[in-house]
Parts: C-alpha cells; sequence; structure tokens
C-alpha cells in the first residue's frame, strides 16, 4: 500500500525543489557557467573591447610605417594571445594594462629609432659629411621654442640639410637629442645618452658598490648585521673539581666558531665582541679574553646569525663531546638576532 503524503507538505517540498533549482541557475548565472541563447557575457563585452584596441594598436602602427617591424609585431601578437586566454574580465584588464603598456611602449621606442635613423641618413647625404677627413661630432635636438636646432660644430652643414630637418614632422618630434660622430666621411649615430641618463647610471652604480661594501663589512664583522640566528650558552660542570677539562677551554669556544661559521653563519659574536678574521681567543687562568679583551664566563655566550636549524646542528658533535665532562651547551634560537659590529680601541 502506497504511503500518501498530505497535500501541505507536497506543496512544501515542491516550493524547496523550486527554490533549490533557482539558487542554482543563478549561481550558474553569476559564474558564466549559464548562458541563454545568443547572451554575451560580461567577460566578452571586455573582450570585445580588448579587441577593439588590439586595432587601434594596428591602426597606429600601420599610420606609424611599422608594420613590418618585428618588436612591435611582437608586442602585439602577444598582447592578443593573452587577451584571447584571459578567463575573466579582470584578467582582461590586467593584460590590457600590462600587456597593452608594452605594445605602447614598444611603438613609441621604435618610432624615435626611425626618427633618428632619418636625421641619420639626411646627414650623411650631406657632401659636406661626405668629403670630411677629421672626425666631427653633430647633435640633433629640440629647443625650448620646439624648434630644431643643428649643432654641427667646426663643419657647416648645407641649406638644404638644414632646412629638410627643420621641416620633417618626425624629426619636430624627437624625444631625445641624437648625436651622430663623422669617422672618415661616413656618419653613424651615437648611443643616447642624455646627462640625466648618464646621472642614473652613475647613481646606479655607487648603489650597488655601497650595497656590495656593505656586504662585504657585514660578512667581515666591521658592520651591524641581523637577522634570525641562535644563542649558545655553555657552562662549566657544577661543582668543578680539579679536572681542566670540566671547565670550558679556549679550544671549545674556538671549535664552536669554526662549526657555525661552516654552518653558514653570516656574523658570530663572543662573550660581545664581534669575530672578524684577524680576532683571537685564548685562556688566561680562569679568564678567556677575546681580542685580548676578558669576557664573561659560565656561561660563555656565543650569539650566531644565520640559518638556526643549520647552525644549531652543526654544534651536536661537540655538545655530545663535552657531555662526559659536566659541560652543558644550551642552544635558544632567535627569530630577530642583532650583532654589534667590530670594535676596538683606536679603529672605527
Amino acid at each position: 500500500m502506497r504511503e500518501s503524503y498530505p497535500a501541505g507538505l507536497k506543496a512544501l517540498i515542491v516550493f524547496l525543489v523550486i527554490v533549490m533549482v533557482g539558487n542554482v541557475l543563478l549561481l550558474a548565472r553569476s559564474l558564466e557557467i549559464l548562458r541563454f541563447p545568443g547572451e554575451i557575457t560580461d567577460t566578452e563585452v571586455v573582450r570585445g573591447g580588448a579587441r577593439v584596441l588590439a586595432a587601434y594598436y594596428e591602426t597606429t602602427i600601420a599610420d606609424a610605417g611599422l608594420s613590418r617591424n618585428s618588436a612591435v609585431r611582437d608586442a602585439l601578437a602577444k598582447f592578443k594571445f593573452e587577451v584571447e586566454q584571459a578567463a575573466s574580465g579582470d584578467e582582461i584588464a590586467q593584460v590590457i594594462w600590462a600587456y597593452g603598456r608594452a605594445v605602447q611602449d614598444v611603438i613609441a621606442r621604435e618610432e624615435e629609432n626611425q626618427r633618428r635613423e632619418f636625421v641619420l641618413w639626411v646627414v650623411n647625404q650631406d657632401p659636406v659629411i661626405k668629403d670630411a677627413q677629421d672626425r666631427l661630432a653633430i647633435n640633433v635636438s629640440l629647443g625650448k621654442d620646439g624648434l630644431v636646432c643643428v649643432d654641427s660644430g667646426s663643419v657647416t652643414l648645407s641649406e638644404s640639410t638644414i632646412t629638410r630637418l627643420r621641416s620633417d614632422p618626425g624629426v619636430a618630434k624627437l624625444s631625445q637629442p641624437v648625436d651622430i660622430e663623422v669617422i672618415d666621411g661616413k656618419a653613424q649615430l651615437v648611443t643616447p645618452r642624455t646627462v640625466q641618463d648618464a646621472m642614473r647610471v652613475l647613481q646606479s652604480e655607487v648603489a650597488t658598490l655601497r650595497a656590495t661594501l656593505e656586504n662585504l663589512r657585514k660578512t667581515a664583522g666591521y658592520s651591524q648585521i641581523e637577522g634570525q640566528g641562535i644563542v649558545v650558552s655553555v657552562y662549566d660542570a657544577r661543582g668543578v673539581g680539579s679536572l681542566r677539562e670540566e671547565v670550558v677551554q679556549e679550544k671549545d669556544i674556538r671549535d664552536m666558531i669554526n662549526e657555525l661559521f661552516a654552518a653558514g653563519a653570516m656574523g658570530v659574536e663572543v662573550g660581545g665582541q664581534r669575530l672578524v678574521a684577524t680576532s683571537s681567543i685564548r685562556s688566561a687562568g680562569p679568564l678567556l679574553l677575546v681580542d685580548h679583551q676578558p669576557i664573561p664566563v659560565n656561561p660563555v655566550v656565543i650569539r650566531a646569525v644565520g640559518d638556526p636549524v643549520l647552525l644549531e646542528s652543526s654544534l651536536e658533535l661537540i655538545k655530545n663531546s663535552l657531555k662526559p665532562w659536566g659541560i652543558r651547551v644550551e642552544v635558544e634560537k632567535e627569530e630577530d638576532l642583532v650583532l654589534s659590529a667590530f670594535r676596538r680601541e683606536g679603529l672605527w
């Protein structure tokens, strides 16, 4: 006998099913999984805009006479490819920002190169250039008034050459001066380098040298260094007797330091004294001297900057070898450790 349900319950079930189906449809629409016939999604609208932009770039390239320029063609092809591969409107927008800018930059650069090549070609046609025996320097630039200025130094270019340069609309759009060198009657372009460019290059080189010097100073111990690392505390045996082996010796500390540097420590400090290549560690009776300066003992504290895991593991053998004598080696990992620069009286 079939079980029957009240009419109200059936209606409620039907209603819930309809709501669930509606929610699924809404979700599919929001994710652009479901489309109605002939409908264009938001993503396709944005993609269509990107295609219009690509067509604009093609027109600009053709008008500039750069249709056969390989650099321009490659940049445009990359832009089109990324537009078609993008899966959402946001991705297409990122493509337009990144790759569209790249296309514009390449077009601007190649247009400038065309102008420079045209200037060179015009100068090379001048009879004075062909007959020149000495090395000449010629500069073509735009003055503050926007007019083309031609500085040919000790020679005078023909009036037709000057007129042609000053009347050409492309030359009037030069963004940088054009420097030309004439050797044995042949003019050639000199790599453009404004004073600002030269200053930027020099500033970059100085910054690089300063960074290199600072890294060398840090590695050598002559500059403060900061980073993760470990703090090692080395204790004499409890209730020290007459045995020398129960007291922390200079050899124990030197062995630990060697292991730490071998494990990649970028800097090591013993008893508050930063170590450098010429540092010494000596015993003087009950004292330990680092660079001839007495340091606190029991514990002797060693601080090292580097990978905490590697640094700690590098001390395991030494720790185990000191255990039979009651010498304790405690290691703490630190996320932020600062080692001071090496200092000695009379030195900076």
